[in-house]
């Protein structure tokens, strides 16, 4: 693998050394997880795709690596262009449509509707396809999911919900969240707003600039 000119050589060794144990335990995500920040860190974006694909494309890859592949396209979308950003999107979610074809998670479903949010509702019609994923995620999550992980379940399918101009769906799903989540502002500023004001707040957090936070360790193991 090549390496960048301009890494200072600290930074090169830990991605060195991510990449060898990765390259033994391809399906280990908090590792994957942990050289993908470094990745974002030091903007080596392509140099953690390549790597991933690399070892998502051998034979017999398994769920987690198509996983941490998905992560790594998502995590270049804010730095990327318009048009590559569609590409990595789909990217993304086909990298997860074989992960949950190997294992179903919870995390996996969340993700692909979260990305399918992303996309222009009346150019590319996936609105729908993401409040599928995020229900599916939410009905399959077990009562001890990561508090973390199903608070941005709710808030992801309350946009969704509100991008189908299901304004009444989209409250209750909010509603429920904060109920679940009683200090999680997110809630409470989406029901505290309305009309344009709320298309604001549900437009800015699914803005492609927007860097979606992809540190997975705090929803391992994944179920």
């Amino acid at each position: 693998m090549a390496l960048s000119a301009d890494l200072d050589p600290a930074t090169r060794a830990r991605l060195q050394q991510f990449e060898h144990t990765l390259a033994t335990d391809p399906e280990n995500l908090s590792v994957a997880s942990d050289y993908r920040q470094l990745a974002i860190q030091s903007g080596q974006f392509d140099r953690s795709i390549d790597f991933l694909e690399q070892l998502a494309d051998k034979k017999g890859s398994g769920p987690n690596i198509q996983m941490s592949l998905a992560l790594a396209y998502v995590d270049k979308v804010p730095v990327a262009g318009d048009l590559r950003r569609l590409y990595l999107g789909r990217d993304a979610m086909n990298a997860l449509s074989k992960s949950i074809a190997q294992r179903p998670t919870v995390l996996a479903f969340y993700m692909r509707g979260l990305i399918n949010l992303y996309y222009n509702r009346f150019i590319f019609k996936r609105t729908d396809k993401g409040v599928a994923d995020l229900e599916h995620a939410r009905a399959m999550a077990p009562p001890d999911t990561q508090p973390k992980l199903l608070a941005l379940i709710y808030v992801a399918l309350g946009d969704g919900y509100f991008r189908l101009e299901q304004a009444a769906k989209a409250r209750e799903i909010w509603t429920e969240g904060l109920a679940r989540f009683p200090g999680d502002t997110r809630f409470a500023e989406r029901l505290d707003k309305h009309g344009e004001a709320l298309a604001d707040v549900v437009t800015t957090n699914l803005t492609a600039g927007r860097r979606v936070d992809t540190q997975v360790t705090d929803f391992l193991p994944l179920k």
